[in-house]
């Protein structure tokens, strides 16, 4: 018998395991998954499990009339069902070279911190009875694992995520990355990307926009180290270009100002971007608790799925 999610050997460590050990991560669109399974999808219809009764109303299919609430009540009722799927989930994580940077208040460096995030919602999905996938890239696709249900599935997961490096190799091939991950998720599915988005122009915007409009739930969790979102730097240095932008002598305090602004544009266009394509923008960083990070996800999608 293999062992329950919650007890696999992980790269995640048991705090945040626990933090997350009750979560359940809704849909945000409706998915088809690849067999029946245990994860109820976002809509009703004539299927496999009994939700609950409505009235019946002309038009409605007779053959979904509860005959013995008729007898019982001399009403008519129509019988409504949840449509059980599996989802079918792909996490894609962002090797580039500057995922590579931890800063001077952050728990781990950008990768390590994505996987350890990722690795938790890996373990979600799979103990709700879904199945998940990884594919990593930097410059370009690099490997990937096919999506499995199976919870002994995990440790592969886990020991395949703790052997990605930071790439040596200069820029991001976002769009390419998306397309593979289209090409890799097949038919409606969930596709996560944790990624700090260093490069990411309007080529990438345009590519998961396409890949939400297709009918995939998209999420993106924009993973920053807190010492990129304020550059608390003193004294001036030289400051390493990570994605092949050459290195540059700055005076944080003469610039700091200008780069906040620029910060605040940037995660502005990508919430706005996003907002506008239908796709979950969760903001990270990299000194927060990664279960905190993911039950506040799970909060804001139950919202949803309770107003659909």
């Amino acid at each position: 018998m293999s062992d329950p999610p919650d007890r696999v050997p992980s790269l995640v460590d048991p705090e945040t395991l626990d933090s997350v050990s009750t979560l359940t991560i809704q849909v945000r669109r409706v998915v088809e998954g690849l067999q029946g399974g245990d994860h109820a999808s976002l809509h009703k219809g004539a299927s496999v499990e009994f939700a609950e009764h409505r009235k019946y109303c002309p038009g409605d299919d007779i053959r979904h009339i509860d005959w013995r609430a008729l007898a019982r009540t001399d009403r008519h009722f129509v019988k409504q069902h949840e449509r059980e799927v599996t989802l079918r989930c792909l996490l894609v994580v962002d090797t580039s070279a500057s995922m590579g940077y931890r800063g001077s208040r952050a728990r781990a460096s950008k990768l390590d911190y994505a996987r350890i995030l990722l690795g938790a919602l890996a373990h979600v999905l799979v103990r709700q009875g879904d199945a998940v996938g990884f594919l990593a890239f930097a410059s370009s696709p690099l490997g990937y694992l096919p999506p499995k249900r199976e919870a002994k599935h995990l440790p592969a997961m886990m020991s395949w995520l703790a052997a990605l490096e930071p790439s040596e190799e200069e820029g991001t091939g976002f769009s390419e990355a998306i397309r593979k991950a289209a090409e890799i998720a097949g038919r409606r599915s969930m596709v996560a990307l944790a990624s700090d988005l260093w490069g990411a122009g309007r080529e990438t915007e345009t590519a998961i926009a396409r890949l939400a409009a297709r009918g995939h739930d998209v999420a993106v969790f924009h993973v920053l180290s807190p010492d990129e979102a304020d550059l608390p730097f003193e004294r001036p240095a030289l400051f390493a270009g990570l994605e092949g932008e050459g290195d540059v002598d700055i005076d944080p305090a003469l610039v700091r100002a200008d780069y906040a602004r620029e910060i605040r544009a940037i995660r502005e266009r990508w919430r706005r971007t996003c907002g506008e394509a239908g796709v979950d923008l969760v903001p990270v960083a990299t000194g927060d608790p990664p279960g905190a990070i993911l039950a506040a996800f799970a909060a804001r999608r139950a919202r949803t799925a309770m107003a659909v």
